[in-house]
């Protein structure tokens, strides 16, 4: 029984040790990939200095930009934790992608603090509607602003502007701040795009949004 046991326990050993080597090599050619995307989507706007890991499915990017607004700009990329099944099986319920987070200081610290969070709500009222989406009638509404400030600065007016005119732009979230890091966005990885001229790029929108932060200091 005891060896049995040990046996057993071997085995498992084993199949784990495999499954996280085999998912720890999975990740590193991902994140070759994921790198050539970023430089692809840089578009010859600034480079990439080096890759560090800080675990099997975490790693950041420094970068160059050539435009002076982001100042020490880092990218941090997380990957699902494929190397830890029960982790992985619990991502996969909650349905979490893959994120890229851009953080950097700006040439001029903001002049306010405003954290953005981008939530969408899907529902049904009734049995009887067509679980197609083509079925359905959509009735767009207005933006609205829930906010605990009391006083409502002329900077905050010029940035909602400039995020309702990014509104197609994958945010999941989006903070500007005084202290560092001053700017932080958290997109989703798969809207990196290939840096084809008729695609968005999503870093032409953080530098649009980051020089409006800006200049309200001025």
């Amino acid at each position: 029984m005891l060896a049995t046991a040990i046996i057993c326990l071997a085995a498992g050993t084993v199949v784990m040790l495999a499954w996280y080597l085999f998912f720890l090599r999975f990740n590193r050619r991902k994140a070759v990939e994921v790198v050539r995307r970023i430089e692809a989507a840089l578009a010859g706007k600034g480079q990439v200095l080096g890759v560090r890991w800080l675990s099997a499915s975490l790693f950041q990017v420094r970068l160059r930009l050539r435009t002076s607004v982001f100042q020490r700009p880092l990218l941090t990329v997380q990957l699902a934790p494929r190397e830890m099944p029960l982790k992985w099986l619990a991502r996969c319920w909650d349905e979490r992608q893959d994120v890229l987070t851009f953080e950097s200081d700006l040439d001029f610290p903001p002049g306010f603090e405003l954290i953005v969070q981008n939530h969408r709500w899907v529902g049904r009222t009734s049995q009887k509607y067509s679980a197609d989406p083509k079925q359905w009638r959509i009735q767009r509404t207005t933006p609205a602003i829930i906010t605990s400030r009391r006083d409502w600065q002329p900077e905050l007016t010029m940035m909602v502007n400039a995020l309702l005119s990014s509104r197609e732009r994958p945010f999941l979230t989006l903070c500007f701040r005084r202290s560092s890091p001053q700017f932080v966005a958290t997109v989703p990885l798969q809207s990196i795009s290939s840096g084809a001229a008729d695609s968005p790029n999503v870093f032409d929108a953080l530098r649009e949004l980051a020089t409006g932060a800006s200049r309200s200091r001025l």
